[in-house]
């Protein structure tokens, strides 16, 4: 609900409501409701019921989560009975309870008939796969993230027109049409771009800062679609052991990710591989994807790093296939995202490795004690050490012990590849020298080429020992954390 009442002020506009002779009766009530939502310019999304109690409740429900609409059926109602006293008390009542919106109503109705016409324009809807992100650029990391229930635009700018205005002066509101016009293509652009210019002027804000905010849009615009991480948090539920929840979100380059799966029942390690694949098959912000490039990112506990989830099989249209040879399929640490005194280091080595990706330095550790703890922290800590190789797996250790990977992630070493079933170090060294010979960030990509060579049956090599069966790839980005691990900064 975007407006809150507690229950008794929503009790008393309902009986307020229900006062009006012409409220009382559900087919007279539709009547009314009808002129309401030409009025609004949209229609008001709501569970009617039989009981004429009930329905109205549901009715104010429903006003409450759109600004103006509550004046606005005090309006309607004036219109038709100018002199009833229980109008009158009504108005009074709304005036008292609920504050004036900023936009006025032909403004609002304005905007959601061009809403309305947009959906006419794009009928399959491909908009909505945009909205999200766009909301989350409009109000910034400080306010939630969109609920996924809102599956309309119309709800989406009623839920922005009560945020306050930013440290420019620009309400949300205006920020999120303005970015519209340039995502929903040019039969609507013009008429959206005139809306905001219209608002900024009634305002009193300065025009150029959405003209900026359109040439940022425009220049930040790649000449090829941008990547998407479908990436997959796995947390250690705290009742039930080898339980784990999950949480998922679809990211669309830099931008803050939508939120596709955040569940409250704690799943058991073998359910995961049948989410995955709901995900990728029947998730329409995953399948409605502009781009086909996808790379999937595994936010895993410690004990969870060397499960070999790249080799867990999905099925498509009845073909089954490992995810590791269909997509990039990388792992990163949560428990690093969680302790932010590392994260200085680890963005520090993510920069350097960003500007120094080809034929950038390796430290290959080839057996266990090579180097003593605190040795390996010393070597791995300099800025240039930003990828770590190592010959065997991880121990199966708990979260106070210490082995060469977690020494790794702690030093802030954003890359790190490991053999889950050990290997003779030399071969080891050898194979994992063509893989990181070239440019480090294209790596996810060429561990897939990789994955795929190991079930080529032609080519030499191939097979149960091939290393693409075997090799896990922490390729950590730094600039790629997912929100509820960012900490927030004052404001400037």
């Amino acid at each position: 609900m975007i407006t809150s009442l507690n229950v008794e002020d929503q009790h008393r506009l309902v009986e307020a409501i229900l006062r009006i002779d012409a409220m009382r009766v559900g087919r007279e009530r539709a009547l009314h409701l009808s002129a309401l939502e030409r009025d609004l310019g949209h229609r008001l999304d709501y569970v009617h019921h039989d009981k004429d109690m009930l329905d109205v409740w549901a009715l104010v429900d429903a006003l409450l989560n759109y600004p103006g609409a509550a004046q606005a059926l005090v309006r309607i109602l004036q219109t038709f009975y100018p002199k009833s006293l229980s109008v009158r008390a009504l108005e009074e009542l709304v005036a008292e309870l609920l504050p004036e919106p900023w936009l006025n109503q032909d403004d609002r109705r304005e905007l959601h008939e061009l809403i309305t016409w947009l959906e006419r324009v794009d009928p399959g809807l491909t908009h909505l796969g945009r909205f999200p992100m766009l909301y989350r650029r409009a109000v910034g990391p400080a306010w939630p993230s969109l609920d996924r229930e809102f599956r309309s635009l119309h709800d989406v700018v009623a839920l922005l027109e009560e945020m306050p205005a930013d440290a420019d002066g620009a309400p949300p509101l205006l920020r999120f049409v303005s970015d519209l016009a340039e995502e929903a293509g040019y039969s609507t652009a013009p008429a959206f771009r005139g809306w905001v210019h219209r608002q900024a002027v009634a305002q009193g804000l300065d025009g150029s800062l959405f003209q900026s905010r359109r040439a940022s849009l425009e220049a930040r615009k790649e000449p090829e679609p941008s990547e998407n991480y479908l990436i997959i948090e796995c947390m250690p539920d705290a009742l039930e052991k080898d339980r784990y929840l999950v949480t998922a979100w679809l990211q669309v380059g830099r931008e803050p990710g939508s939120t596709l799966q955040c569940s409250d029942e704690a799943l058991p390690l073998g359910r995961i591989p049948e989410l995955l694949e709901r995900l990728l098959t029947s998730e329409s912000l995953v399948i409605g994807r502009r781009s086909p490039d996808l790379t999937i990112e595994f936010v895993l506990p410690r004990a969870l790093l060397d499960h070999p989830f790249e080799q867990e099989k999905i099925s498509i249209a009845g073909v089954e296939h490992r995810i590791g040879i269909r997509y990039p399929v990388v792992v990163r640490s949560l428990e690093r995202m969680r302790l932010v005194a590392v994260h200085p280091d680890w963005r520090h080595k993510w920069e350097w490795l960003s500007g120094n990706s080809v034929d950038a330095p390796v430290c290959l550790v080839a057996s266990r004690g090579e180097f003593g703890r605190e040795e390996l922290f010393s070597h791995l800590s300099d800025a240039s050490k930003a990828v770590l190789a190592l010959a065997f797996p991880p121990w199966a250790c708990g979260e106070d012990e210490t082995d060469e990977h977690w020494v790794g992630l702690v030093a802030g070493i954003p890359v790190v590849a490991w053999c889950r079933d050990g290997r003779d170090p030399a071969k080891f060294a050898r194979e994992v020298k063509d893989l990181l010979a070239a440019d480090l960030m294209k790596l996810p990509r060429r561990t897939m080429e990789l994955r795929r060579q190991a079930l080529s049956g032609g080519r030499e090599g191939a097979g149960a020992g091939h290393l693409g069966l075997h090799l896990t790839l922490v390729f950590d980005d730094a600039d790629r954390i997912p929100e509820p691990y960012v900490r927030l900064r004052p404001p400037a």
